[in-house]
């Protein structure tokens, strides 16, 4: 076990107690209150975090876990490894502070004479985003010139991966220069995926969840996990994610039950029961409050109509994950059902893990064919931590650039990792979408001012009812040439077909299909019968696929898309 051990005598009773850097200091006080013997079990936190007097006996393991940069596979590590001297010092020093102390280490002289000095500094062991990010604001010129100047300069192709994660989000221009995104995204203390992830939900009206996310991914996991209750633990925060598959969606819901549990003065017993940090949910609602305050400071969100504003689409499942996957892209995962299971693959490093902790981990088959993930990290497999399952069309419609594919008709995404086939025309109708959204999406970056949700409604609307289809795979074929797909199609709506397209179901072949999710994802249905709904003009509640009800929306520009094809 790596910890450091410390052992503070004062008689023949004893007690113990995990000791970590979310207990507050009126607890380490407490520590030489009571005249107890005490065993303090110790992360390398213990090596200056924690100044406990009368510690008598220190037995220092020699290792730590240590997050460390694998740049050639983009993964960053959270492996076991040696100290350095200067740590070995450090823990050698929370003995004797009062009176004599004796360190017992537990490894040869000769592994402590080969440790190096110091720890490795930071710049060489994480990620350097959110580093290559400021020095282009601060227009420090090119980004490997002045970070090869550091007195250790990092690994070039760790700078390499960061210019290049950042062009892919578009905070950086092809000449890395700064674009307007990027601009916006230097103002959040923040990491740039989840910076953006947190403006997306201010422009889509998704801001609650938005916040809540960003604030648990800035900060920490508020659900916490016992040694002795880890299955009631992990019950519980499955509970929050219900059926969404999301770790997202369940810290959402967890910060939600927290908020109203705290108006009804029961926070800490709701705490209790849910294996949530107290500690940490009061964090997260201040961060929340700081960004909304910064949001407001560059223009996208005015606090003076109120939260409501802002939260149209916060209930909003399909949308939330949209959101989720405008910010997190290119952390993409592909599901494949593989028999009675599914695997899981990214671009870098291939198979990977969902990570233990997480909501999906005991899940076996999933109802969408992506994920995307928040952090990608290597312990004892390589695990993928916090991830949402979504649909093709979040991908397509807020994922990265829409590329023809080279094999033949289709469209792909990162180098050609992930391959969309359709016709032509479907082909022509989804460029033209995303052409038209993204336009309102520069704009918006542009002009925070202006109002997507006024000057871009029929795209809005049109985004909404094709992710709310996000599961069609019923195929209907017409006489008018139209071919589309649909999974699960009320009898209510076969009435309105009938009566409103005036065919008879005679003319029409009905089937069920059930296929397999695959890499190849077939995207064709569901667009056609957006454009065939917007051909006979029939309302968009005849169809209520899972028997949600879509709720109406003009689809004007949409229509002015299928007409020009």
């Amino acid at each position: 076990m790596n910890m450091l051990i410390l052992d503070i005598t004062y008689n023949k009773d004893s007690s113990h107690l995990n000791r970590n850097s979310g207990i507050s200091s009126g607890i380490e006080d407490g520590f030489c209150l009571s005249s107890a013997k005490k065993i303090v079990l110790a992360t390398n936190i213990a090596e200056s975090s924690i100044t406990i007097d009368d510690v008598v006996y220190v037995i220092d393991c020699g290792k730590a876990k240590e997050t460390s940069y694998d740049a050639l596979n983009k993964l960053a590590c959270l492996l076991p490894s040696w100290i350095s001297k200067a740590s070995a010092h450090q823990r050698r020093g929370r003995a004797g502070r009062v009176q004599p102390g004796v360190c017992y280490r537990l490894y040869p002289k000769l592994i402590h004479d080969a440790m190096l000095e110091y720890q490795l500094p930071e710049i060489l062991r994480t990620p350097l985003q959110e580093l290559c990010l400021h020095i282009k604001s601060l227009q420090l010129g090119s980004v490997g010139s002045f970070l090869a100047k550091a007195l250790q300069p990092p690994d070039p192709l760790s700078v390499e991966n960061a210019i290049e994660l950042l062009k892919t989000i578009g905070a950086l221009g092809d000449s890395e220069e700064l674009t307007p995104l990027g601009r916006h995204l230097c103002t959040l203390p923040l990491d740039p995926n989840i910076g953006k992830m947190l403006l997306m939900g201010a422009i889509f009206q998704c801001l609650n969840p938005a916040l809540t996310i960003a604030a648990a991914l800035a900060h920490r996991d508020p659900f916490v996990l016992p040694i002795n209750r880890k299955e009631e633990a992990d019950a519980a925060k499955r509970s929050f994610a219900g059926v969404s598959c999301s770790d997202h969606i369940a810290l959402v819901k967890a910060f939600e039950g927290y908020k109203d549990a705290k108006r009804n003065g029961r926070e800490r017993a709701f705490c209790w029961e849910n294996f949530l940090s107290p500690v940490t949910l009061q964090m997260m609602e201040d961060m929340r409050n700081q960004f909304i305050d910064l949001l407001s400071d560059i223009g996208f969100v005015d606090k003076s109509p109120g939260a409501s504003a802002y939260n149209q689409y916060s209930h909003d499942l399909e949308m939330v994950c949209a959101v989720l996957c405008a910010g997190l892209y290119p952390n993409v995962v592909q599901c494949k059902r593989r028999g009675k299971r599914t695997a899981f693959y990214t671009k870098e490093v291939g198979k990977v893990d969902i990570h233990p902790a997480s909501v999906n981990a005991g899940v076996h088959l999933f109802p969408l064919p992506y994920m995307v993930y928040s952090e990608k990290v290597k312990t004892t497999s390589i695990f993928v931590r916090d991830s949402t399952n979504i649909s093709d069309y979040a991908l397509l419609l807020f994922g990265g650039n829409l590329i023809p594919s080279k094999m033949g008709e289709g469209i792909e995404m990162l180098g050609g990792y992930l391959h969309f086939s359709a016709s032509k025309s479907v082909l022509d109708l989804i460029r033209k979408l995303r052409g038209e959204l993204d336009k309102l999406l520069n704009r918006k970056v542009e002009e925070p001012g202006f109002d997507i949700s006024v000057e871009g409604k029929g795209v809005v609307s049109a985004v909404v009812e094709l992710l709310h289809s996000q599961n069609v795979r019923v195929v209907y074929s017409s006489p008018c040439g139209f071919t589309f797909t649909l999974s699960s199609f009320s009898f209510e709506a076969k009435k309105i077909f009938n009566q409103q397209c005036d065919v008879h179901l005679s003319h029409i072949a009905l089937w069920f299909t059930f296929q397999a999710c695959c890499s190849n994802i077939c995207l064709e249905g569901n667009l056609v019968l957006i454009c065939f709904l917007l051909h006979f003009r029939l309302p968009w509640p005849a169809f209520l696929p899972f028997g949600i009800q879509m709720s109406p929306g003009p689809a004007e520009t949409l229509g002015e898309l299928v007409k020009s094809i």
